[in-house]
Order: C-alpha cells, then structure tokens, then sequence
C-alpha cells in the first residue's frame, strides 16, 4: 500500500567487540555459528515483538492522539549486529541468517512495518578447513557487510520486499588488530571489496534488489542508505552520484552505523526528508532523526523502551546470556513521533534517449543527460542482445568491453567521446566488433545544450 506517514523507531545497543581485562578487544559470540547466529535472530526478534507490543500499548489510551492507518513503522538496528564469534560469518551461515529474519517479517504482524536489520558480515575464503566453521586462517578472505532491509508481512516475503545495500569503505576500527580467538578475522588478513573509484549520476540506483547500490525503491518511497563510514562527511557516497534527470528523489535515508552520526554534508534527502541514523559505538549508543529543512532540524524522541534481558533459551535445550553476545546486554528501542512523507519530487533536467538497432541481435541504447539549466553533463549506454548477456548494465563512457557470447565467440565494444563537426559539440566514436556486425567510426554526434539541434546519427 502507499504510505503518507512514518514512524522511526531505533534498536540501540553496543556492536562493538568486547573489552577484555587486559584492555584487549574480542569478538563476542557463541563457539558455534549456528548457534551464535540463532541466538542473535531470538534477539532481534524479542526487540522487534518489544516494539511492537509497546505501539500496541500507547495506541490504546484514549487520550492519545490516533496513528494514521497508512503509517509505515521503520525498525532499524546498528552495523554489525550479525558478525559472529570470528567477525564475520561463512556465507552458507549468512544466508541462514537471512532466511529466519525474512522468515520472522512475512507474518502477518508485520504488515506496515519495514526492517533493516543492521549489518551481516560473510567471509569467503578459496579453502576452508574443517570442521565446516573453521576459517582458514591462510587463506585470502573476502569480507561482504551488507545492510539488509526487508518489509514486513506475508504479501513482501523474501525477496518480493528485500533489498541488500554494500558497505563499500573499511574503516580501521571494524576488524580487531590483534586475534582474540583461533580462527578471528584480523584488520590486517581481510579484504574488503573494492570501493568505486569514482561517483557519477544514477551510479546508486538499484536495478536488481540484491545488487547492493544504495538507493532504492520500497513501499512507494524512494529511499538512501549508506552504512557507517560509507555516510562520512569527506566520504559521501551518496552526494557523489545523484539521481538522473527525472529521476526520483530520496525520500527518506538510513544510516546504520558503530561510531558514526548524521553528518551533514552526507545528507542526500529532498526538501522536508528525514534522515534516520541508528549507531552502535561503545561511547555513543544513540538513534538520531533529524528533518532536512533546511537546515537539519533534530527530531526528539518520543518514548523509549527496554529490550528484556532474560537468557535467550536455543533449540538445542541451552540458554545464553545476552552478554555473551553483545557487551552491554540487549539495548533499548527509541521511537520517535509519526511524521508526514514528504511528497515525492523529482530531479530537474532533461534526458535525451537514442536507440541504435545495430544488427538482429545487437541493440544499443544511449542515454544523454542534461542538467536543469539545459547543459550537457554526461552520457550513459546500454548494450543490449539476444545472444550475449550484459546484465542490464549501463556504462558511463569511456567503455571498453571483453566478452563472449552464447557460442563462446568473442565481443568486443570499444566507445569514447570525441569531437563532434559544426554545429556539433561532441560525438561517440565506437569501436564494435560483434558476431554479424562490425563498425568504427563515429556512431552520432549531439549538441551541448538541450536546445541544441538534434543528433545527428549514422543509423
């Protein structure tokens, strides 16, 4: 359904490794995975029923003043809540964990809720010892942290309702230098994946729900996430590749974070959005909401609530105590007022779209862009075919492309901007050499400005 209103609510509690007597850190956790990653699941959802039952309870005074019935509830916890007892989990163990917390959304509680369930750190290694949760600790370890948001209720389960964001920057914090246990995962052992050398507009928007860019679409708004240093205001991922032309705005942002606040410069949301942080730190421990007026206006909370810290009792017959996991026991929820969702406006400017039907089997489309004043900015192209997969992708230019085809024959795509001839600015010089078609030369030419003529194409 579309929502016209919000409600933020943040799961605080300590992430971060616990402190030792010594003055050491180390990861905290159960020797198991399987039974570490259930616990921690036991207590995401013992903070979500919290909520839940606490809404219930204020909605019932007849004093108060009634909640909109298309309120959208936002349950956000901090980075790292899943990292297990070596700082990150096998990814077989990973998607363990996104199947129970999916599995918990789709009941039917949970219709009008939306979750991001902090962070899931996976490492994946060429060789792994066994037992099957041993980490080899020779091997090379890639490690994923991933925000995972999920909508509530049976009609967005799994992945109907589920998105992935990529935390792309490591910072010098999220690993411990020093090993705490046999198979820890060391700052120095782990490589994170590469970050984007460089933004550009219409870099974050997600195409596949699971492709990890940071801006994406759920229940009819249009939202931003980046996680903890990602959000940085010398970092500003988001800042860095605005929406196209036509495109729609950002709505609302969420910042997952263990020693991270809303930095301003990083804030990306339209005019009256909200920005939504939920940290994790030791020293901080702190929800914040803040409205883009401009300038950025904080929210006050509206309540807050304990987590129970009983033991959270295993399928095995065990129980555990919630320290084991996470150092300062279970946290509390911070829910803040219901607020309107700002009306969805987009980004100005102008797109001009050129199709380029090659041959039978291979098209391509180009997509050049305008900024609002009517002035060239860039260009994007899309390969498309019948024979070779290109996944959707658009590439900014210049593009030089390796692969093969379904046959295995080989396709090669070489463009880059040129000069264009009077009264032209510029022009795309293209270098193809694909099954059933071969061409090089200039492929069209187009003007600086919108008001410009027309391109002028060779097709």
């Amino acid at each position: 359904m579309a929502y016209n209103n919000v409600r933020f609510i943040g799961y605080v509690l300590d992430t971060a490794p616990g402190l030792n007597p010594d003055g050491s850190n180390s990861y905290l956790g159960l020797d198991k995975p399987e039974l570490d990653l259930e616990a921690r699941c036991s207590l995401m959802f013992r903070a979500m029923d919290t909520a839940y039952d606490a809404l219930q309870q204020s909605a019932s005074p007849p004093s108060s003043p009634p909640v909109p019935s298309d309120t959208l509830n936002v349950f956000m916890a901090p980075e790292f809540f899943f990292r297990g007892p070596n700082g990150a989990y096998r990814m077989e163990d990973v998607q363990q964990i996104i199947a129970r917390l999916q599995g918990y959304a789709a009941l039917a509680d949970w219709a009008d809720w939306m979750f991001a369930f902090g962070t899931i750190l996976g490492v994946s290694s060429p060789t792994l010892k066994t037992p099957p949760y041993d980490i080899d600790p020779l091997a090379n370890k890639e490690v994923y942290n991933f925000a995972l948001v999920q909508l509530g209720g049976t009609a967005a389960q799994g992945d109907a309702g589920a998105v992935v964001v990529m935390k792309e920057l490591m910072s010098g914090v999220d690993f411990l230098a020093t090993a705490s246990g046999p198979n820890s995962l060391l700052l120095g052992e782990v490589d994170h994946l590469a970050p984007s050398t460089t933004g550009g507009p219409g870099r974050e928007q997600q195409v596949l729900n699971y492709d990890g860019a940071g801006v994406f679409s759920l229940a009819g708004i249009t939202w931003g996430l980046e996680v903890c240093l990602d959000h940085r205001g010398t970092v500003r991922r988001l800042q860095k590749s605005p929406q196209l032309p036509g495109e729609n705005l950002i709505q609302l942002q969420l910042v997952p974070s263990c020693g991270m606040g809303v930095q301003a410069p990083s804030v990306v949301t339209q005019f009256g959005g909200y920005v939504f942080n939920c940290d994790g730190s030791g020293a901080a421990r702190h929800s914040t909401l803040a409205e883009q007026v401009p300038p950025l206006t904080d929210v006050p909370m509206s309540s807050s609530t304990p987590v129970p810290d009983t033991e959270i009792a295993l399928n095995n017959g065990t129980s555990v105590d919630v320290s084991d996991l996470y150092p300062h026991g279970p946290g509390v929820l911070n829910f803040y007022p219901v607020r309107a969702v700002p009306a969805q406006q987009t980004v100005p400017g102008n797109t001009v779209r050129l199709f380029w039907q090659a041959s039978a089997d291979y098209q391509f489309v180009f997509l050049l862009i305008y900024d609002d004043n009517g002035n060239y900015v860039t260009m994007l192209c899309e390969p498309r075919s019948k024979k070779t997969n290109f996944y959707g992708n658009n590439y900014y230019l210049p593009l030089s492309l390796q692969t093969q085809d379904s046959l295995k024959q080989g396709v090669s795509i070489q463009m880059r901007l040129a000069a264009g001839s009077s009264p032209y600015a510029g022009a795309v010089w293209c270098k193809i050499n694909v099954p059933g078609f071969v061409f090089e030369g200039n492929a069209f030419e187009f003007s600086a400005t919108i008001s410009g003529p027309a391109p002028r194409t060779v097709w």
